[in-house]
């Protein structure tokens, strides 16, 4: 994502949070660049938290599906 894209995907996720949870006080680009965050730390967790895959085309696949989007 360009930096430009992922202010605007911030925002529209934020709004998005801010209207279904109870987060008045944050701005909704904040909120929705710790979410974009998470999602991202979640990922690599995937990715990497076992060096020892059994099944390299598995993690190939993740690898492809990940930079495709």
């Amino acid at each position: 994502m360009t930096p430009p894209q992922r202010v605007a995907a911030g925002e529209v996720i934020g709004q998005a949070l801010a209207e279904s949870d109870h987060l008045p006080d944050l701005k909704t680009q904040v909120i929705g660049e710790l979410w974009l965050r998470d999602l991202e730390l979640t990922a690599w967790r995937v990715l990497h938290a076992d060096r020892r895959w059994d099944d390299p085309d598995g993690r190939q696949a993740f690898l492809a599906a990940w930079t495709s989007t």
